[in-house]
């Protein structure tokens, strides 16, 4: 998925084919400040977001060339030269299905100081494989069967409202505990995310500070709309109730570390509670 960065997504692209990657989709979403990616074979003619040339592609691949999985890769995604990511995939996809668990959503662990707590990467990290609330949608690889649910449930990708992104991983998270195809991290499994490259290069289209005010806008409104106000609590709860149910070898990490507890204090404190560092300790 490339907007601007004709440069990271031939790297990318390379670096599939190295890796024996054969259906390999180039997105270039509309633009005419840059030039084309040297291996761009989906053009779009216009800049219709991260969601839109998502959705775009995945429509094109589960039409046309249906697969298992799809591998969703931006361009804030580099791929580590030492790992084939097939063979690793593969490696992961194979092991976790002789756990009879149903595998929703497989994600990398992240090289980043940004990231979530629990998806850093970690050189010899506690647990192989631990299931997750969600993770940060960077380089997941998506079934094809969940990936339909939400086609279908006009979710994630497919909420129609949805552009920057930040609405499509709470989704899916949800649609995958609710379909009890469960979301997976690999802890051993390591992409190292540049985070909102575009956006520190100048040429994401809009300011950084612009699109993390829009993205969280379009995230409180979708989500409050579609799940009401504590969207974060139903969406947390549901989670905790559907793991509970089953028993699994592997660690399960439920929590949204901040937003979660932000909304418990707002319903019952009000919001100036939340500013109160000390009203969380009791957690």
């Amino acid at each position: 998925m490339n907007y601007n960065q004709p440069e990271e997504t031939d790297k990318i692209y390379e670096k599939l084919v190295k890796d024996g990657f054969e259906d390999i989709i180039s997105v270039d979403n509309g633009s005419n400040l840059m030039p084309l990616a040297k291996s761009a074979n989906f053009i779009l003619p216009k800049n219709i977001k991260a969601v839109g040339q998502t959705k775009m592609a995945l429509l094109y691949a589960m039409d046309y060339f249906p697969a298992d999985y799809y591998w969703i890769i931006n361009t804030s995604s580099e791929l580590l030269e030492e790992i084939n990511y097939k063979k690793r995939l593969n490696k992961s996809l194979d092991n976790i299905k002789k756990k009879n668990i149903k595998i929703g959503i497989l994600s990398p662990a992240l090289i980043s100081n940004e990231t979530i707590k629990h998806q850093i990467y970690k050189e010899k990290p506690k647990y192989n494989y631990s299931l997750c609330c969600w993770c940060e949608c960077i380089a997941p690889l998506i079934s094809h069967e969940l990936i339909e649910k939400t086609r279908i449930n006009r979710t994630g990708y497919f909420e129609p409202r949805a552009q920057r992104g930040w609405v499509t991983t709470h989704e899916l998270g949800y649609e995958a505990a609710q379909n009890e195809m469960w979301w997976i991290l690999d802890h051993k499994l390591p992409v190292k995310w540049n985070r909102n490259l575009g956006y520190k290069k100048n040429i994401g289209g809009e300011s950084l500070i612009r699109y993390r005010a829009e993205a969280a806008a379009e995230m409180k409104s979708i989500l409050s709309d579609k799940y009401g106000k504590y969207w974060r609590i139903k969406l947390y709860l549901n989670f905790i109730k559907k793991t509970k149910q089953k028993k699994f070898p592997y660690k399960v990490i439920p929590y949204d570390p901040f937003g979660v507890w932000k909304m418990f204090f707002t319903r019952f404190y009000g919001e100036k509670a939340v500013k109160n560092l000390a009203y969380y300790c009791i957690f």
